[in-house]
């Protein structure tokens, strides 16, 4: 019996994207755990205090972590230059690190503004991470920032593209639906209010109901405050309301939460993710994500109005190649 320790990405997050992306990696280890006992921690919190270092009879994470054959690092976001500071996205620190050692990164990516890593991130990476297997990462930026370090990285892309066929691209529709779903960045590196404003605007001028996908706790906050055009919405918190809305069909996508748009995508709804980072971007070059760019905001109107073909590509090479390391 083999057991399998998931370092948990969507815990203690504001960010129902991670909780897409941790489902679907769960679903992209399928094979390896369906046959072993299975146990989780969070990344985004410290799991370990110098305290509990202390206290030699309090070892249970410990041994949780020591005796797991397989420790996986389940997606998002997470590679960052500098893991110093109060609170790190990722809280990773000399003192819990010891809880990683030998983890495999499974369709990680690299934070929007990453630069070189300093020595301290280089030196924790370095202790963490294996050696032994090959990591997967969702793009060529992330690859490439773990093979300057000296770890060899797959591009398996995300595994929230994984579940994608010639088959299921085929059956999402073509043309522009009656209703849309969308969404606008909250985050304030993200914001842009003149464009996510004219962004609303096309969206009132096409559809006859409009869902906001609230990805984050900050996003509806930062609608209301751009809402000039007093469009009227129905927001949605939940992924099962988000799920039962696009279930109903006829609806579309459109907007700048990249999971909110693999989401629809995966329950079969035409999609375009407005593009404000390299990630959106990553997914475009790497695996054909429908996206425009937020600075060609204006072409917004002739795009929907136009058919286009929905073709994801999955390197299943790449993925089978990660996979099989560990039969």
């Amino acid at each position: 019996m083999k057991q399998i320790l998931l370092f948990d990405t969507a815990i203690n997050t504001s960010n129902l994207g991670d909780e897409i992306i941790y489902d679907d990696c769960k679903k992209g280890l399928s094979g390896i755990l369906d046959n072993a006992l299975v146990f989780r921690l969070g990344t985004h919190v410290s799991n370990y205090s110098a305290y509990q270092l202390l206290r030699k009879e309090d070892r249970k994470i410990e041994r949780l972590c020591d005796w797991s054959d397989y420790k996986f690092i389940c997606g998002t976001n997470l590679l960052s230059d500098n893991l110093k500071g109060v609170n790190p996205q990722w809280m990773l620190n000399p003192i819990n690190a010891r809880l990683y050692t030998d983890s495999i990164l499974v369709g990680v990516g690299k934070i929007s503004d990453y630069t070189e890593p300093n020595r301290y991130t280089k030196k924790l990476y370095n202790k963490i991470l294996s050696k032994k297997y090959k990591h997967s990462v969702r793009d060529e930026d992330a690859k490439r920032v773990l093979e300057d370090m000296g770890f060899s990285a797959i591009n398996t892309g995300c595994p929230t593209l994984w579940g994608f066929t010639e088959e299921k691209c085929k059956a999402i529709p073509t043309k522009k639906a009656k209703n849309v779903v969308f969404s606008v960045s909250g985050y304030y590196k993200q914001r842009d209010p003149e464009k996510d404003k004219r962004l609303i605007g096309i969206l009132k001028k096409n559809y006859e109901k409009c869902y906001l996908w609230v990805q984050t706790v900050i996003d509806e906050k930062y609608f209301n405050e751009i809402n000039d055009s007093k469009l009227e919405v129905t927001s949605i918190y939940s992924l099962n309301k988000y799920k039962e809305i696009l279930s109903t069909g006829d609806v579309d996508y459109i907007g700048t939460r990249l999971h909110g748009g693999v989401y629809a995508l995966q329950n079969g709804c035409r999609s375009l993710v407005i593009s404000i980072d390299q990630r959106a971007r990553g997914f475009h070059r790497d695996n054909n994500l429908p996206i425009l760019e937020r600075d060609e905001i204006e072409k917004l109107y002739d795009v929907l109005n136009s058919e286009w073909e929905t073709n994801i590509i999955v390197d299943r090479e790449a993925i089978s190649e990660f996979l099989n390391q560990f039969q």
